[in-house]
């Protein structure tokens, strides 16, 4: 039995490293496909979320920071690009104890065919997020921005007490240029009347 347990673990690492290249050419794809019921572990989600919650002190039960629309956490984010401010780039996405309490347990990923721990979902999450925020501030940072619509569909994913929008296009404009039509970020989440992004995975 162990060492059954140690392939499976193994596999699940090589899943992971697999995902990760997935978010290097592509951003958006890794964890939108069935894994199968392949986990990380062999252990079961409920016991892998807590050991994951164990690994985040701070418990949550509402988003933190956020905005109050998705136009006015599209605005703040143009703001935050355009002091070149990285930590109020990396506020508006969730972060790893909003992930824990918020996301993570409502989401598709804790039931087959997608299911898959939070390590593994957090890791590639968080490695999108960061990658996606470092492009922003690469090609925006201290551009004087104007933000002009968001465009998001009508429909999005209902988990629990969460909406997840994706496909969201903010037309925006750079300095005295024409607004353009960009996807600054791939999916939105809603919750109690806050909004944060849940994913900065763009094609810049």
């Amino acid at each position: 039995m162990g060492k059954h347990r140690g392939r499976i673990a193994a596999l699940g690492s090589i899943v992971a490293l697999a995902i990760l290249g997935a978010c290097g050419s592509g951003d958006r794809v890794a964890l939108d496909r069935p894994r199968a019921g392949v986990v990380d572990s062999a252990l079961p989600i409920p016991v892998l979320l807590a050991r994951f919650r164990a690994a985040t002190p701070e418990t949550l039960t509402a988003l933190s920071g956020g905005a109050r629309t998705p136009e006015a956490a599209a605005r703040t984010l143009l703001r935050a690009l355009e002091a070149q401010d990285s930590s109020a780039v990396r506020a508006l996405v969730l972060d790893r104890a909003e992930f824990a309490w918020l996301y993570y347990p409502h989401s598709k990923y804790t039931a087959p065919p997608y299911e898959l721990g939070p390590e593994l979902v957090w890791i590639t999450t968080h490695a999108a997020n960061e990658k996606g925020a470092g492009r922003l501030l690469s090609r925006f940072g201290g551009r004087r921005l104007r933000f002009v619509a968001l465009q998001c569909a009508d429909t999005g994913t209902v988990e629990g007490p969460n909406r997840v929008t994706p496909g969201c296009v903010t037309h925006f404009a750079v300095a005295d240029s024409a607004p353009r039509a960009l996807h600054l970020f791939s999916s939105l989440l809603s919750r109690d009347g806050r909004y944060k992004f849940l994913s900065y995975a763009n094609d810049l």
